[in-house]
C-alpha cells in the first residue's frame, strides 16, 4: 500500500474524556449558579457525551449539541463564526442545515495542536456557557 494514501496521525478523544469534560463543565456551571445542557462530540462532530443538568431548559438541548457540532467541525469557537454580524449567522445556520452557529458558548477541543472534538453548553449567557465549557476542556487537558 502506498503510504501517501493513508494517514496515521490522527489522535482521537474518548469517551471517558468526554465524561471527565461533562462533569468537570456540571462543576462549574454549578459553582456559577446557571443549570446547563453540555454536549461532547468527538472531531467529527458526532456525540461522545451529554448532560441536562437539573432545571436546565429542555431547549437547550439540541443547541448546546449544535455549538460542540459546529466548534468541532468548524475548528474554532462558535462566537468566532460570522464576525460577529446576525445576519451572516444566519445565513451559516441554513447552508449547514442548522450544524453552524455564531452563538457562543462551544468550543474545540485542541489537543497535541489537533482538533479531537467540541464542547457545547448551552441554558445560560453566551458568556456563562463559554466559561463551563472552558472549564470541561481545562480539566480533560490540565487534570
Amino acid at each position: 500500500m502506498n503510504e501517501a494514501f493513508v494517514r496515521r496521525e490522527r489522535i482521537a478523544l474518548s469517551c471517558k474524556g468526554g465524561h471527565v469534560i461533562v462533569h468537570a463543565a456540571e462543576g462549574k456551571a454549578k459553582e456559577i449558579g446557571v443549570p446547563e445542557c453540555i454536549a461532547v462530540v468527538d472531531a467529527a462532530g458526532e456525540l461522545l457525551a451529554f448532560s441536562r443538568m437539573d432545571d436546565a431548559r429542555p431547549g437547550s438541548i439540541e443547541i448546546a449539541i449544535v455549538k460542540a457540532r459546529s466548534a468541532a467541525r468548524r475548528r474554532r469557537a462558535t462566537a468566532e463564526e460570522g464576525g460577529g454580524d446576525g445576519f451572516t449567522h444566519v445565513r451559516l445556520a441554513l447552508a449547514s442545515h442548522l450544524n453552524v452557529t455564531g452563538i457562543g458558548g462551544g468550543l474545540p477541543v485542541v489537543v497535541d495542536g489537533q482538533v479531537v472534538g467540541g464542547v457545547g453548553v448551552s441554558s445560560g449567557t453566551s458568556d456563562e456557557d463559554t466559561v463551563v465549557a472552558q472549564a470541561g476542556i481545562d480539566a480533560l487537558l490540565h487534570g
